[in-house]
């Protein structure tokens, strides 16, 4: 069910990139690694102060937080965490922006990898 959409709504964009949002989807797709590269540093710096100002235990963030256990009263509801992905994309935003006219208005080899 979630391929055939994607696939009616991927056709209908390739086909008329003036519709509201195409120019910021463009964005992350002509540089997916940069954005992929940002974004890691990006969300954990996110759980950093977000742990910092909700005064919960920021030192296992530190200490590889992917290979051990939450700890104890860490975490948050669902509506805050789509909160957080939709202020990344609007944070992301802008350096792939940046970067996409970048690897436009340059020709090196090893831009065409990120």
């Amino acid at each position: 069910m979630t391929i055939g959409p994607s696939m009616l709504l991927l056709a209908a964009l390739d086909q008329d990139s003036s519709l509201p949002g195409t120019s910021a989807l463009l964005a992350f797709g002509r540089v997916p690694m940069f954005f992929y590269i940002l974004h890691l540093y990006l969300i954990h710096w996110m759980a950093v102060l977000i742990a910092v100002l909700a005064h919960q235990p920021v030192r296992w963030l530190f200490h590889g937080a992917v290979f051990t256990d939450t700890p104890p009263g860490y975490g948050h509801g669902l509506a805050f965490i789509y909160l957080m992905w939709m202020i990344a994309l609007f944070v992301l935003y802008f350096p792939c922006r940046w970067f996409e006219g970048l690897k436009r208005r340059r020709k090196q080899w090893w831009l065409s990898y990120l």
